[in-house]
């Protein structure tokens, strides 16, 4: 259950709402009393928790004896509603860009904290959809965010986004990355120094993503520069020539 509460609140529930949301879905049909008594909160708080549940289209009610109940959506009307958000913000997304624009031209460096935070970077390497030079380690990528990396690795062969990958050879490594290399769109070489080091770094056009991936403390940095991501190609380029294939 904790799971779930957890993951409802990274979609955008809070700690109530996701209270009341799991109680409607476990009694399907409720009155405010019920639902008081099922959660332990109080009646005004759980009218207040419904109205904005059902402002988000998650909840709706029906009045039977002059006493109204509530029922929770179907789970999956979650993703439904993340896809209509998803697609008002493509429509956005270029008018955004005019006003970024303004500023793309000067150099800037980001910073990004936490796994959603290098989450958002995979989202910026995805939306430019340029080939990737990339030092990464493999059990530390997979250990932080064990669901979402196979799913970017899916996502990028789906969009065609090509890699040169240096990695650290281990066992797991081989069998997740190398063996996979021609359906995954990708080219490892191995540098066996890699092993230990928590950190993964993305050359993608003129941009350079530098990811900690210790689970204790992720983090990521992107510097949009054109001198720089030329620097770090070359480098890669060098260490690429001298890895073992």
């Amino acid at each position: 259950m904790g799971d779930i509460k957890q993951t409802l609140k990274e979609y955008g529930f809070s700690e109530k709402e996701s209270t009341l949301y799991i109680a409607l879905l476990s009694l399907g049909s409720a009155s405010v009393t019920t639902l008081s008594k099922k959660t332990g909160l109080i009646r005004t708080t759980t009218y207040d928790i419904l109205k904005s549940l059902k402002e988000k289209g998650i909840v709706s009610g029906i009045v039977k004896n002059r006493i109204q109940y509530f029922h929770a959506a179907i789970p999956e009307k979650l993703i439904q509603i993340l896809d209509e958000k998803k697609e008002k913000m493509k429509i956005i997304i270029p008018e955004l860009k005019k006003l970024n624009m303004q500023i793309m031209e000067y150099p800037a460096v980001e910073t990004y904290e936490g796994k959603e935070g290098i989450k958002s970077i995979y989202e910026d390497i995805m939306a430019d959809k340029k080939p990737l030079l990339a030092i990464s380690n493999t059990h530390y990528i997979f250990n932080v965010l064990p669901f979402f990396t196979p799913n970017f690795f899916k996502q990028r062969v789906k969009n065609n986004i090509c890699i040169k990958l240096l990695n650290e050879k281990t066992e797991e490594s081989i069998e997740l990355m190398k063996k996979k290399d021609r359906k995954e769109k990708r080219e490892t070489r191995f540098i066996k120094e890699l092993k230990d080091i928590p950190i993964t770094e993305y050359v993608y056009g003129e941009k350079v993503a530098i990811l900690n991936t210790n689970p204790q403390e992720p983090f990521g940095i992107l510097v949009r520069n054109k001198d720089f991501a030329k620097s770090q190609k070359l480098i890669f380029d060098l260490l690429w020539d001298k890895a073992e294939r």
